[in-house]
């Protein structure tokens, strides 16, 4: 057997024996139909659907069909290359607090929302966690902020934005669910699983908080915005 086709092989059956230990075990089923079940439940395999599949068929062609003890088809540099990139993301998925903003900025539902609209400035950020204590309120963008103003506009609108609390500000968002915690160990995919999820409710996902175990309780480690999701789709396609 060459090289190139111990690769493809080897790679297949990881991917094969990962995808059993992703659903019952007790239950005998093919490639195709541990392709469909794993895909409800991870981001990656679900993407990597019709690939997997089709890298599945190609890889019964060569081994099952031999004319004079060789296989009829051999698989390219590229399929190796496919299928040993898919294994590697679902495997060994990238982990998504490496990628996040640390530390992370916050503010008290009693701030001046000018405070807040210096350190979005300063930072160069558009979201800041609210915090009352270790309770999680909510999450301060710079739409919401545009949304108040529009409705505030009168005259200095300066000194509006440095009397007015976090707390007055954050009744014009358009909708209270717009952030999500993830725990410290979560991946790239399920970043993208998350931001996927909201766009199909008709839901925006603003950010997502990271905590040692994803309680909002715990302090923050890290957020990752929407406006990270190139860095995130570039983290997984590599």
């Amino acid at each position: 057997m060459d090289d190139l086709t111990s690769r493809f092989l080897d790679a297949h059956t990881a991917i094969e024996k990962w995808l059993k230990s992703q659903v019952d075990a007790d239950r005998r089923r093919d490639f195709l139909e541990l392709v469909d079940g794993v895909s409800a439940l991870n981001y990656s395999v679900h993407r990597h659907n019709t690939a997997l599949k089709e890298l599945n068929r190609f890889r019964n062609v060569v081994v099952h069909n031999y004319s004079r003890g060789r296989p009829l088809a051999a698989p390219t540099t590229h399929a190796v290359e496919l299928i040993t990139a898919i294994r590697k993301e679902l495997l060994s998925p990238p982990l998504l607090l490496p990628l996040a903003a640390t530390p992370v900025a916050h503010c008290r539902p009693s701030d001046p929302l000018g405070c807040c609209v210096k350190k979005m400035h300063d930072g160069v950020f558009s979201q800041l966690p609210v915090y009352e204590g270790n309770e999680y309120v909510g999450l301060l963008t710079a739409e919401t902020i545009a949304r108040w103003l529009a409705t505030e506009f009168v005259g200095d609108w300066k000194g509006i934005v440095d009397e007015r609390s976090v707390a007055e500000v954050m009744r014009h968002q358009e909708s209270s669910e717009n952030s999500k915690f993830l725990a410290a160990r979560a991946t790239v995919a399920d970043a993208m699983s998350a931001f996927d999820d909201f766009q199909h409710r008709g839901k925006r996902l603003e950010a997502i908080l990271i905590t040692s175990a994803g309680s909002p309780s715990e302090p923050l480690r890290g957020i990752v915005t929407i406006h990270d999701i190139p860095k995130l789709n570039k983290a997984i396609n590599g």
